[in-house]
């Protein structure tokens, strides 16, 4: 054994984390729901400090979980393709990830309890947003399909976002309706989700292995780079829409930064068509992922203002 191996559950579990659920990703998860939940309630409205908390667990949780079982839809992929993870060397087990993700699971049940207010519809979002992650652990039950056919198996993977975004809402207020700020709101994660699955697969020559299917391998990268910025747009387009919809008005704060990030971003992309490999292809997933948090914020500004 390693020193590593002989060292705490939890030293041992927080390597895993550093690798496989950076403690950077986190303010996603929050803004998520300050977004989720600055929609789904009325205007004028307020939502106490501990609500807010509790949300923020909740949303970090439940995308701690997809992690979960990510790792154990792969894991034997992942023993072949990446033995250096700490999961694939022994240094954790699925056992020990099968009870974090119990108590991720929980954890949501006592919050949901605690937010549903007697609301079934809290329940509902919940159990289908549960009920797609089953799913997508599963691969639809047409796995070697999917695995055929690389952008179905992304969009639909993808498609769990929407999910994600309802259930926070229903948190929020469980009497939420569908309305346009909400379904934009969706479309939104929706798109971002599928933007940053193509931007971390889109690999230079460095990268690219045969046995590793990725966007570039599949549709070249010119082609990926270019439905990577048409996302951008229609990123920004629906950002614009939500606002719109949401609070009446846009103001030109939003025109300004939307248009500097993704000026940013896009220079960024055309870099690494110019010269693609491993140190390019982690600063597109900066820029993208900025440009995404960008766009959540900018949201969040502009319906408080």
């Amino acid at each position: 054994m390693t020193c590593r191996e002989n060292s705490s559950l939890f030293s041992r579990m927080m390597l895993w984390v550093n690798e496989r659920f950076p403690l950077t990703n986190i303010p996603l998860f929050f803004i998520l729901w300050f977004l989720s939940f600055s929609v789904a309630i009325p205007a004028q409205a307020t939502i106490s400090p501990a609500k807010i908390a509790l949300g923020c667990l909740l949303s970090l949780s439940f995308f701690l979980l997809l992690r979960v079982l990510d790792e154990h839809k792969d894991y034997a992929d992942d023993c072949l393709h990446h033995p250096q993870r700490v999961l694939q060397q022994g240094i954790i087990s699925l056992a020990h990830l099968k009870l974090l993700g119990a108590l991720c699971v929980l954890l949501q049940l006592g919050g949901i309890a605690l937010l549903a207010q007697g609301q079934q519809q809290v329940w509902l979002s919940w159990g289908l947003l549960l009920s797609w992650t089953f799913l997508m652990t599963k691969e639809f039950f047409v796995a070697e399909w999917l695995k055929r056919h690389f952008a179905l198996y992304a969009l639909s993977h993808t498609l769990v976002m929407p999910f994600v975004i309802w259930w926070l809402a229903t948190l929020a207020s469980p009497v939420v309706t569908l309305e346009l700020p909400l379904i934009f709101l969706m479309l939104l994660a929706f798109l971002c989700g599928l933007i940053f699955e193509i931007t971390r697969k889109c690999k230079g020559p460095d990268e690219d292995r045969e046995e590793v299917t990725s966007w570039s391998q599949l549709y070249g990268r010119p082609l990926s780079v270019l439905m990577i910025v048409s996302l951008l747009i229609l990123m920004a387009i629906t950002q614009y829409f939500l606002i719109l919809c949401k609070t009446g008005a846009v103001s030109g704060w939003f025109y300004v930064v939307s248009g500097l990030v993704n000026f940013f971003s896009v220079s960024q992309l055309l870099i690494f068509l110019i010269n693609p490999g491993q140190r390019n292809r982690k600063r597109n997933e900066a820029m993208v992922g900025m440009a995404m948090l960008a766009g959540y914020i900018l949201c969040i500004v502009e319906i408080y203002l």
